[in-house]
């Protein structure tokens, strides 16, 4: 369980500050003892969901630029969550890379679902510690990714949402990077599929809004 601290708009980044920490630490299907210490940040306002991801890694690969590419590939941090898992089963999955490539799908399932396709990126205000003409260069200890998702976004796939205090959200966070040098899986719920597989909303986690 995780509790979204509600926020107070205009929303500044000093805010991170005062919210809690959750940590992706589950490694199921670990085979090269790598696991980056990974975390995120998730708050609320009357607006959108604010999301913090923070990633521990030494050497990063970004390759995708284009919306919807394979980001699970490159070093990824992703958001998987249910909305309104009272009465509807369906969720989102958004998943990106060091300079801010985003994969969004939205369905019940792994199979059952489809990619959100014709998205201005400015519509989530996304914010990256890694700049895309300087990937090579990276030498940092962490990286970074900073974004919002409007419950007005929300909304056109969900319909009208009521979001109050106490309302809980299913979901997880999740580490990956299948083609980087070390490939590895990590979670903040635990996944039990035999195999790497994030596309497991019975295993989510609940968010309840504060």
């Amino acid at each position: 369980t995780y509790v979204i601290k509600k926020i107070m708009e205009p929303f500044t980044d000093d805010v991170w500050e005062q919210i809690p920490t959750l940590r992706v630490q589950n490694f199921p299907w670990d085979e090269n003892g790598y696991k980056p210490e990974t975390i995120a940040k998730i708050c609320y306002s009357d607006k959108a969901i604010h999301v913090f991801l923070k990633s521990y890694e030494k050497k990063i690969r970004a390759v995708y630029e284009s919306i919807n590419d394979p980001v699970c590939r490159d070093s990824c941090m992703e958001f998987f969550f249910i909305l309104n898992p009272e009465s509807d089963d369906r969720y989102m999955n958004m998943e990106m890379n060091p300079i801010g490539t985003f994969l969004l799908g939205f369905g019940k399932d792994r199979h059952s679902r489809f990619k959100i396709e014709g998205l201005s990126p400015d519509i989530f205000n996304i914010k990256t510690s890694v700049k895309k003409d300087r990937i090579n260069q990276y030498n940092g200890e962490y990286w970074t990714l900073q974004y919002e998702i409007p419950f007005s976004f929300l909304e056109k796939y969900y319909g009208k949402t009521e979001i109050r205090s106490g309302k809980i959200i299913k979901g997880n966070v999740y580490k990956c990077g299948d083609d980087t040098e070390y490939p590895h899986y990590g979670c903040w719920n635990r996944v039990t599929s035999e195999k790497p597989d994030f596309h497991r909303p019975e295993c989510f986690g609940d968010f309840i809004l504060e």
